[in-house]
């Protein structure tokens, strides 16, 4: 006999209550962690690790749900207990026109609608509060082609134990495996060491003498293994060189031989390769909605 609906309500109630139940015990050990990592002086925000966890999710989830609904779920659960019970802030860049609604309604997905947000006019001012400790995250541009001074080439300049760099890309995941927009990206930037997850991509900057084409550059780093993604120029104001954004395929880490490797296969061993940080592989979610997605559970139920 099916249910009434009176009885598939009560039964919803029931698990409401249990899921609430769940989710405050959660936040408790998520405060017990947060006073772990203080003592032993660790990041309290840790993108690979939760960039894994959702993965983790994904791969185990079934069912009519939406795989992008779990992503965000779980995105607003990191930051409504672990970001707030630190204090953390963050600051977006919301230029004049639509993509600043865009970088600001990207940055509440990611960080939580309970995270402190402010407004800056540009990166580079995003960036100074970021440098000055005024705030914890700069939400900034995808970088775009042949711009006069863009805000990658100041992390170069970073020097120190916390030197500010790119941590995170919004948003989070993607739809589908099409190519994403630039206009519809932007990445995080903070005193955060980028630590692998397991499927990273990485920044590469160069500072290289200007006969050093980027044909060159993409060529010489896939003979290294490196699959480039993107590359972004600018014309270097001291020296007259070229500086180069590199976006690759992998983790590389701050000291990897393959930066020195990448210069002498450029044959510019006196030039500067910098890794400038990255982020998690976005997972694709594909999501079938509305009838497409009840066919697809069926299937799976009766295969």
């Amino acid at each position: 006999m099916s249910q009434s609906l009176e009885e598939i309500r009560r039964e919803i109630d029931a698990l409401d209550h249990q899921v609430h139940d769940l989710l405050m015990r959660r936040a408790e050990l998520i405060v017990k962690v947060i006073e772990a990592k203080r003592k032993n002086n660790m990041h309290t925000v840790q993108p690979e690790r939760e960039a894994m966890m959702i993965r983790r999710l994904l791969g185990r989830h079934s069912g009519v749900l939406p795989r992008e609904a779990i992503a965000r779920i779980w995105r607003e659960l990191v930051g409504a207990v672990s970001l707030v019970q630190t204090n953390l802030k963050a600051t977006v860049t919301v230029p004049e026109g639509g993509k600043g609604l865009l970088y600001w309604d990207m940055a509440k997905d990611y960080f939580s609608s309970v995270l402190p947000l402010q407004k800056s006019e540009t990166p580079l001012s995003a960036l100074a509060a970021v440098r000055e400790g005024e705030v914890t995250f700069a939400v900034v541009p995808w970088p775009e082609v042949e711009e006069d001074k863009p805000w990658w080439s100041f992390l170069m300049t970073e020097e120190g134990e916390a030197p500010m760099r790119i941590m995170a890309r919004l948003p989070f995941g993607d739809r589908n495996k099409a190519n994403v927009s630039p206009d519809h990206q932007a990445l995080v930037v903070g005193k955060i060491k980028f630590e692998p997850s397991g499927d990273d991509r990485s920044f590469l900057a160069l500072d290289l003498d200007h006969s050093v084409s980027r044909t060159r550059i993409i060529d010489r780093s896939k003979q290294m293994g490196l699959t480039p993604r993107s590359i972004y120029s600018m014309r270097a104001q001291n020296n007259g060189n070229t500086l180069h954004l590199l976006e690759v395929d992998g983790y590389v880490a701050q000291n990897d031989p393959k930066l020195t490797e990448l210069l002498e296969r450029l044959e510019y061993p006196e030039g500067r390769c910098v890794c400038l940080g990255g982020y998690p592989t976005p997972p694709v979610y594909e999501d079938k909605v509305g009838k497409n997605a009840q066919d697809t559970s069926l299937k799976a139920k009766s295969a």
